[in-house]
């Protein structure tokens, strides 16, 4: 992908060499969730697969998500190798930067996202089990 990119890992990546960025360890989640557990119905850890694939094992029948790509925050590194990688893989492959996609009720959202650096994605509604993005 470098050499498709035309770059090096010691190439210049938002005022750092590329590598330094491509080796920024993996967040942790454990302090979030602790300190919110009581306010969580669900977590969808999104690896492998990203959030169509993972996020519906966290969801109960009937019900489905639905992600508005829009409201994601994508990383620069992300719209980076986006250039040159189909978005439905970059989704699938790299998260497009979501690590953690915490489920809360709609009375405990603003609670939530005071207490957190996170953000809103989408929507829980009556449905097939899944995940789409919209």
């Amino acid at each position: 992908l470098l050499e498709k990119m035309g770059m090096k890992f010691e190439d210049d990546f938002n005022g750092k060499p590329l590598i330094e960025t491509l080796l920024t360890p993996t967040r942790i989640y454990v302090k979030t969730f602790k300190a919110l557990k009581e306010k969580i119905q669900a977590l969808g850890h999104i690896t492998g697969g990203g959030i169509v694939e993972n996020l519906p094992r966290v969801l109960p029948e009937g019900v489905r998500a639905v992600i508005t790509e829009s409201s994601i925050r994508v990383l620069p590194i992300f719209e980076l190798i986006g250039q040159h990688v189909e978005r439905s893989e970059m989704y699938r492959a790299f998260n497009m930067g979501v690590g953690m996609i915490l489920v809360v009720r709609p009375q405990n959202v603003d609670y939530v996202l005071a207490n957190t650096d996170g953000y809103i994605i989408g929507k829980l509604e009556e449905g097939q089990r899944e995940a789409v993005l919209i």
